[in-house]
């Protein structure tokens, strides 16, 4: 049996991609759970409200690491048991089954995935025509432009004092130079599109164009930015699919009023009206009629620890400036590694975002620190991927049913 993608393998020390594991599909279904505006976990078994997810869709490897069309998770899980195939959970959290033996066919159905690319918040789908198979909202990064002016600075005042340094450049710059800024995002979206790429069998990619009448509005010069990293992301998606295609807003709000799908005021809420409704309607736009059943929802962003640098701004006593930044340590654990901590009768989940003489300190999702915990109670679930998922947060010591959360769509018609 060839080997299975790395993006597809289990996190090291996790029993998270076991059968009998809470996040697994269990035989009566997953419980729909959805995100309320914090992004903590709600939604307990409610049947009046049809919350019960019966049979979710699992994606299927073959045994040499190819991603075929998503099974249901009653027919994953006596793969399992009769040994045809073994659990795999990705980088994105999701759960797989990859087969041990050659299917009998590898046809595959139009798979569509779709963006909803904002200035701070974007939607993300992947669907086909019998269901929507995973949801994100993305927190793309809003620090970077702080960041990039503080290296300028910290670069100017070393060239005034003997320590490394490069020279200043200049007119040594060619081609579309893209803004720190808006690129940091795009590489974040594109991202999300790769590693889905490696799960599901994409067809096409549909993306929500942006555009801006430079002819006769003359106020929306800075706007010209946008659309540089709107055509780098385009050119960067059409090497992940075949067919990648776009649509206007007007089009994508018309096919989300057809669907009945509702969209909330507030872009910053961790819910699926959010932004992934948009993305949703595209998907519709692409494949046309849709199945609209429960599906999976979660909340990525990027970690917030600070890049290395030279030294610290001020110095210490005695006029030594010690090193600053990084995600190495002194221990096994790099910063944005996913853990687990114990201390006293409270165990956490969160990821490693710093360190003292004998501590890892661990932060939640939105990078505030949850504790400092002994190097001895800390314990590694997965090495840092380069992005946070806010299903994987536990922070008062109450396991619930982690990654597997599904959404019903009378949650957002």
């Amino acid at each position: 049996m060839g080997p299975t993608p790395w993006s597809a393998s289990l996190a090291p020390g996790s029993d998270a991609g076991c059968p009998g594991h809470p996040g697994f599909p269990s035989a009566g279904g997953d419980t729909a759970h959805t995100l309320t505006g914090e992004g903590t976990l709600s939604g307990e078994s409610n049947h009046s409200e049809g919350r019960i997810i019966s049979n979710p869709r699992v994606p299927v490897f073959a045994p040499d690491g190819e991603p075929l069309m998503p099974t249901k998770a009653s027919r994953a899980r006596r793969w399992i048991r009769e040994g045809k195939a073994k659990p795999v959970r990705t980088k994105l959290g999701i759960f797989a089954v990859q087969l041990t033996r050659e299917p009998s066919g590898r046809a595959k159905q139009p798979v569509v995935l779709s963006i909803d690319p904002g200035s701070k918040y974007t939607g993300v789908a992947v669907a086909s025509a019998k269901a929507t198979l995973y949801s994100y909202n993305l927190e793309l990064p809003d620090n970077i432009k702080d960041r990039v002016a503080k290296r300028r600075e910290l670069r100017r005042n070393r060239r005034y004092r003997k320590c490394r340094r490069r020279k200043c450049r200049f007119l040594n710059r060619t081609g579309h130079k893209i803004a720190p800024s808006i690129l940091a995002r795009k590489q974040l979206e594109l991202r999300i599109a790769q590693e889905l790429a490696k799960v599901y069998p994409i067809s096409e990619i549909k993306v929500e164009d942006v555009a801006f009448d430079h002819r006769t509005k003359k106020y929306g010069k800075n706007f010209s930015q946008v659309e540089v990293g709107k055509n780098w992301l385009i050119t960067e998606l059409s090497k992940i699919a075949t067919t990648t295609t776009t649509a206007k807003g007007w089009q994508t709000a018309q096919r989300r009023k057809e669907l009945g799908l509702r969209k909330v005021s507030d872009k910053a809420a961790r819910v699926p009206e959010a932004h992934v409704t948009d993305a949703i309607a595209l998907c519709s736009l692409a494949l046309g009629d849709i199945n609209l059943m429960p599906f999976p929802f979660d909340v990525i962003t990027r970690p917030k620890y600070s890049r290395r640098k030279l030294h610290m701004e001020q110095p210490a006593k005695g006029g030594v400036r010690k090193p600053y930044g990084g995600t190495t340590t002194p221990f096994v654990f790099r910063k944005g590694d996913y853990v687990e901590a114990t201390k006293g009768n409270k165990t956490v989940r969160g990821w490693v975002s710093g360190y003292t003489k004998n501590k890892i300190s661990v932060s939640d999702f939105n990078w505030k620190r949850i504790g400092q915990f002994v190097v001895s109670k800390v314990r590694l679930l997965e090495r840092n991927v380069g992005f946070l998922l806010k299903s994987k947060e536990v922070k008062r010591g109450e396991f619930f049913t982690p990654s597997r959360r599904c959404v019903s769509f009378a949650h957002v018609l």
